[in-house]
């Protein structure tokens, strides 16, 4: 019953997030509108706060050191840097490898610097595998 209670307290936290997200996105646009501001700053602003909410997540315990912290800013004014200028030079086609190829060296640099190992395989939405076999932590 407990897993269930907590289960469902997940959802609900889960969909109030996504709900304020939206609210928070859609007014900085409006504040953009208000304000006479390119939408595309908003864009690429929210294209940064991802790009830190993911290397956040993938690096939790390094996030500890001022000089990672440091790393990741910089690696996001060089995100935003490959969005504009792919944006300008070329379409929307090129600006996906573009940004595989710089998480790719985001990712190596962070090992070459610090140490720290790429994170693993798992998706952020999958669950670490349980320690017991028989299935008994299934609802």
């Amino acid at each position: 019953m407990q897993r269930q209670r907590s289960r469902m307290l997940d959802m609900f936290y889960l969909v109030g997030a996504a709900l304020l997200l939206c609210v928070l996105v859609a007014g900085a646009f409006i504040v953009a509108d208000i304000y006479h501001i390119n939408p595309a700053w908003i864009f690429f602003g929210l294209i940064s706060v991802v790009f830190f909410a993911g290397a956040r997540e993938d690096y939790r315990k390094e996030f500890r050191s001022p000089q990672f912290v440091a790393f990741v800013v910089g690696w996001l004014v060089i995100n935003v840097i490959v969005v504009i200028v792919v944006l300008t030079l070329s379409s929307w086609l090129w600006l996906i490898p573009a940004l595989l190829l710089e998480q790719f060296l985001f990712y190596m640099t962070a090992f070459w610097l610090f140490d720290v190992p790429p994170p693993s395989k798992r998706w952020p939405f999958q669950r670490a595998e349980s320690s017991d076999k028989d299935g008994s932590d299934l609802p």
